[in-house]
């Protein structure tokens, strides 16, 4: 199939070719290869995930961080979408652009939010398919955050609630991540992120 104007867009073509099932020339009317429902993310090849709740625990005269990095060796793009942050006290939380690899990695994995990705699907088997090019990672640090880089700050409103930080939405070149830090020492809180994954063509990680 040749569809005019995707000629150097395969993925689209082949949502196309996949979602209709026939030959086409141009892109049926109303159709918005963008916008169009969750489900056919999977069918252009992009990995919609969540990342599991993770504990980042209180430590004496330091301050709480997590984060998720996209590895170096990646060839994706990646784009975290939401925070959510949980606290015992009302507080605010800076978000920082990082280059830095720091904190041990517990193993909570960004984990697709579409099961369609577990193939075979066994019955009482495990439903999990991580997206390999991410890790999030939490400890605590006593001299700041280096050369990271600030970029927004969000509040949790009411203790203990789950909350939306509204940070803004960052797409992760590899070798980069964002970070959720705690001004305020010897305070855990509970944090877990949203976002998207998909393989990349050269041109878009480097212009």
């Amino acid at each position: 199939m040749s569809v005019h104007g995707l000629e150097s867009v395969p993925r689209y073509r082949e949502l196309l070719d996949r979602l209709l099932g026939e030959d086409l020339d141009f892109i049926p009317q109303g159709f918005i290869l963008e916008q169009d429902d969750e489900e056919l993310a999977y069918l252009k090849r992009e990995l919609r995930w969540s990342t599991q709740p993770q504990v980042v625990a209180a430590v004496a005269a330091q301050n709480g961080f997590w984060q998720i990095r996209h590895f170096a060796n990646s060839v994706k793009v990646v784009t975290v979408t939401k925070v959510f942050v949980s606290c015992a006290a009302a507080r605010t939380f800076n978000y920082a652009i990082t280059t830095t690899v720091r904190g041990a990695s517990g193993g909570f994995a960004a984990i697709a939010t579409d099961t369609r990705w577990v193939d075979p699907i066994v019955p009482a088997g495990n439903v999990i398919y991580r997206d390999a090019s991410l890790d999030s990672t939490s400890g605590s640090v006593a001299a700041g955050f280096g050369t990271d880089q600030q970029i927004a700050q969000g509040s949790v409103a009411v203790a203990g609630v789950m909350t939306d930080m509204q940070f803004p939405v960052v797409t992760l070149a590899p070798g980069t991540g964002v970070v959720v830090s705690d001004p305020t020492v010897n305070e855990a809180f509970t944090v877990y992120a949203i976002g998207r994954s998909r393989p990349a063509r050269p041109e878009e990680l480097r212009l």
